[in-house]
């Protein structure tokens, strides 16, 4: 094929009638947004799932912190009423 010539295979020619435009773009515009509807619900169960995560992560977290702060806190309390830290209660 020389440079420049256009490839020509079987032609497919598509008669429009009036209105199937219409029709054509009105599939393709329920389709689209069905297509967006399915995207959006995808992306909000991969931001629930990064959420719960999250939540979870900080659960443990704050358990780890309170059980150590209130370790510490019972610590002090048994020391000040043992005696060892001034005045008892």
């Amino acid at each position: 094929m020389p440079p420049g010539a256009a490839r020509r295979g079987k032609e497919q020619r598509v008669r429009v009638m009036p209105g199937m435009l219409e029709v054509a773009d009105r599939e393709r515009d329920e389709l689209w947004e069905l297509s967006l509807a399915r995207d959006q619900q995808r992306k909000r169960q991969e931001l629930d799932a990064e959420r719960y995560r999250w939540h979870a992560g900080q659960a443990e977290r704050l358990k780890r912190t309170m059980s150590e702060l209130v370790e510490h806190h019972e610590a002090e309390a048994r020391r000040l009423v043992e005696g060892e830290g001034g005045s008892a209660v």
